[in-house]
């Protein structure tokens, strides 16, 4: 087994996916029937708390131009396993419960992010990718239909366009639940419109951050705005933007430009998919490893997994 900490807890490889068994599937492959289901904002991890549905933060630019202080210390690539370390999916489950509490999910076929979304999109494109106010990232929940699989996907939102006012008004606390792992649900916020919501990118002055990766990240998501922040060769913001690439037509540029790499997309979803099925319940991880995605057994099936009281949206 190599030493890289990504192989830490796998055990036997059980199998793999050839990069070039995948073939695309037929037709146009497009997002449909996308519908946003919930959110929620992530507490630091000793409050082991998240808030319902919660809210974004707001978008307000500052006057440039603008010194901000260099990045440092270290920061969570993955807040959501931090704070939920025994299954960090677990907050996205909660937050569907609370308010979708009679949604049942027999006819979903994949919960996941969307980094690992991009990342198997990587896969098959032949390259390999590299109260809120305190709380460490705001999350949404939305459901589309991808090829022939429906997907739940989770992503986090760096903020949302509109005043304090709009937000404010629906912030009292109205419900309070104790979960059976130890963690609190605060019913609180407001689901935001997805017309409103924003990522924000930075960049060196002259750098175009309208890339292909930029827009493949607000495809995936359906984020309509993206806001870009240019900085000169000391620090100082000279320029800020903020474009609608949703009406100015990029993501649909992009997904016509990309249709190769999306079809190989559904085609391997399926077989991850279909691979989940015949596992049941058994637990298993999928490491990129030399033009072939391995199929890992995990050594401890028994140590993580979604918790028992969960199971229920699924009868």
């Amino acid at each position: 087994m190599p030493k890289d900490p990504i192989y830490k807890g796998l055990g036997d490889v059980l199998g793999g996916i050839p990069l070039d068994s995948i073939q695309p599937r037929d037709g146009i492959t497009t997002k449909v029937d996308l519908a946003t289901l919930t959110s929620y904002n992530l507490l630091p991890k000793q409050r082991k708390t998240i808030v319902v549905p919660g809210s974004p933060s707001i978008w307000r630019p500052p006057n440039t131009p603008r010194k901000v202080k260099a990045d440092a210390g270290k920061y969570q690539m993955d807040p959501n396993r931090h704070v939920f370390p025994k299954c960090s999916l677990e907050p996205l489950f909660r937050a569907l419960s609370l308010t979708q509490p009679n949604m049942k999910l027999n006819d979903i076929d994949l919960v996941t992010d969307r980094r690992n979304l991009r990342l198997l999109l990587g896969f098959v494109s032949t390259r390999q990718p590299k109260a809120v106010r305190n709380s460490l990232t705001h999350n949404r929940i939305i459901r589309y239909m991808f090829g022939d699989v429906k997907i739940i996907m989770r992503y986090e939102v760096d903020g949302c366009t509109g005043s304090d006012k709009d937000i404010r008004t629906a912030m009292p606390i109205s419900e309070v639940q104790r979960t059976p792992t130890g963690y609190t649900v605060l019913k609180c916020g407001q689901l935001v419109s997805p017309s409103r919501i924003i990522e924000i990118k930075t960049g060196a002055a002259g750098k175009n951050l309208v890339i292909s990766k930029n827009t493949e990240q607000l495809w995936f998501s359906q984020t309509p705005f993206l806001c870009a922040g240019h900085y000169d060769e000391v620090g100082n913001f000279t320029s800020i933007t903020k474009k609608n690439h949703l009406k100015l037509g990029t993501l649909q540029k992009w997904e016509n430009s990309h249709q190769e790499q999306l079809k190989k997309l559904a085609t391997l979803l399926r077989v991850i998919v279909e691979l989940a099925k015949a596992a049941a319940w058994k637990k298993f991880a999928l490491v990129s490893s030399e033009n072939t995605l391995k199929v890992f057994g995990l050594t401890n099936q028994n140590d993580k997994g979604l918790p028992v009281d969960l199971h229920s949206m699924w009868e």
